[in-house]
C-alpha cells in the first residue's frame, strides 16, 4: 500500500466545527495561514468537506464578505459566539468547486491558457482538472488546456510543479506571477549555493574576494 499525505486534525476542532456548521453558528477562531501568520477571524461556517487528506471548512467572512476556505488543522483556537447566521441567499458548495482550483478560490474568474510538452500530453488528457477545462492537441504532440477559475493559489503551485514543461499563455497575470516566483527560486537557491561553498571551501571564498 502506498503512503498518502495527510494531516492530523484535532478531533475536538473537527467536532466544534461540526457543531457549529449544524446549529449556524457564529465562531471565532485563531487560525495560521498557509505563510504561518496566525490571524483571528470571525466566521459563518457554510460546508464542510475533504481534500488532498485533510478536512476544510468553507465560511463566510463577514470582514471580507467573502466566502474563504480554512484547513481545520490549522485552527490554534476556535470559540462559539453564542449567535446564529443565515446562509448567504443562493450558496450552493457545488458552484465554489466549480469555480475553484483544487481547494482555493473567491478570487476574480481568470481565463488560462497553458500549452503542455508532448512527453506530458497522455497525463494531461486522462485526467479531469477542473470541471471547466477544455483540452486541444496540437499537431507537433503539445497539448493546451483551458479553463476559467476563480483560485488563483493553489493554480500557481500546480503550473510551477510542471515547469520546465509548460508554457503560460495566459492570463497575463497568473503568467506575471509564475514569472515572480521562478525568479524568487533561482535567486534563493543561488544565495544557498554561495553560503554552502562558504561553510565548505571557507579559504577558497575567502581567496576570491581578495
Amino acid at each position: 500500500m502506498l503512503a498518502e499525505d495527510r494531516v492530523e486534525v484535532d478531533p475536538d476542532i473537527w467536532a466544534q466545527v461540526v457543531g457549529f456548521l449544524e446549529r449556524r453558528v457564529v465562531f471565532q477562531a485563531d487560525y495560521q495561514t498557509f505563510t504561518g501568520q496566525i490571524s483571528n477571524y470571525e466566521l459563518h461556517p457554510l460546508h464542510l468537506l475533504a481534500y488532498h487528506g485533510n478536512w476544510y471548512v468553507l465560511a463566510h467572512n463577514p470582514a471580507k464578505d467573502r466566502v474563504e476556505t480554512f484547513a481545520l488543522s490549522r485552527f490554534r483556537y476556535i470559540e462559539g459566539l453564542g449567535r446564529t447566521f443565515e446562509r448567504p441567499e443562493g450558496f450552493d458548495p457545488r458552484t465554489h468547486a466549480k469555480e475553484a482550483f483544487g481547494i482555493t478560490g473567491g478570487e476574480k474568474p481568470m481565463q488560462v491558457r497553458l500549452l503542455f510538452e508532448p512527453k506530458l500530453a497522455v497525463y494531461i488528457c486522462e485526467r479531469q482538472w477542473h470541471p471547466t477545462q477544455v483540452l486541444k492537441k496540437r499537431r507537433d504532440g503539445r497539448v493546451e488546456l483551458r479553463m476559467e477559475t476563480t483560485g488563483h493559489k493553489e493554480l500557481v503551485r500546480w503550473v510551477l510543479s510542471w515547469m520546465p514543461d509548460v508554457r503560460v499563455l495566459a492570463s497575463k497575470s497568473l503568467r506575471d506571477r509564475i514569472a515572480i516566483k521562478l525568479e524568487e527560486g533561482l535567486r534563493r537557491n543561488g544565495e544557498n549555493e554561495r553560503m554552502a561553498n562558504q561553510t565548505l571551501h571557507p579559504n577558497r571564498e575567502q581567496a576570491r574576494g581578495r
